[in-house]
């Protein structure tokens, strides 16, 4: 089906939905592998149909481009501008189908429609899957500002330094500080000490060295 004009993502706020046909994943990377239009079952207006396809699967998404329903044109924009906008492919060509999308790569979200999630006591449930989000390759979704690492303060710890002995007998940060003298015994003298009168004992001190016998 030949269809004239051009889309722009950047003129649609994205919406995020779609079809389905994948198994369940999260954030599992897609490469764009098909695009095309196709008239729609009313002839009454068009679709564009595009292939996302994944290790896993493929997903066959429809956007009513041209449709009678004011309401599924506002969304069909809405889901093309999230895809355009993750894959980074904003303009694509309606004369060629949106051929310029093919190629184009981000991750997707694939889940169960509501109402067909796995449930032993609906055993007819087929387990329809549709395409919930998507986003570029770095996980960010479109529109949407890319989400900020948060950083943790590390604490602040100051290293004690060793104390070292400056010249001339001071002493820095770090290490322990000089002993003092050895108390001496009450009443003995250090070798090389002068003799002081009435030193020593109590009562009258000690004698002098040469007065020893």
């Amino acid at each position: 089906m030949q269809m004239q004009g051009s889309f722009n993502a950047q003129q649609y706020e994205p919406n995020q939905g779609g079809g389905g046909g994948h198994p369940p994943a999260q954030k599992v990377q897609f490469t764009v592998t098909s695009t095309a239009i196709q008239e729609n079952k009313n002839k009454d207006g068009g679709m564009f149909v595009v292939e996302l396809t994944s290790a896993m699967g493929s997903v066959i998404q429809r956007y009513n481009i041209w449709n009678q329903s004011p309401k599924a044109v506002e969304i069909a924009h809405g889901q093309l501008s999230a895809l355009c906008r993750a894959t980074g492919r904003s303009q694509i060509d309606w004369s060629n189908e949106g051929a310029a999308l093919k190629g184009g790569q981000g991750l997707m979200d694939v889940g169960y429609q509501k109402g067909e999630e796995p449930d032993p006591a609906f055993p007819d449930r087929k387990g329809y899957t549709e395409l919930k989000k998507v986003y570029d390759l770095g996980g960010n979704e479109p529109g949407k500002a890319p989400a900020q690492p948060q950083t943790t303060q590390q604490p602040q710890t100051v290293q004690q330094q060793p104390m070292t002995q400056q010249p001339g007998g001071q002493w820095g940060q770090g290490g322990a500080a000089p002993q003092t003298a050895q108390e001496q015994p009450q009443g003995q003298q250090p070798q090389g000490q002068a003799w002081q009168p009435g030193g020593g004992q109590q009562g009258g001190g000690s004698p002098p060295p040469w007065g020893a016998r």
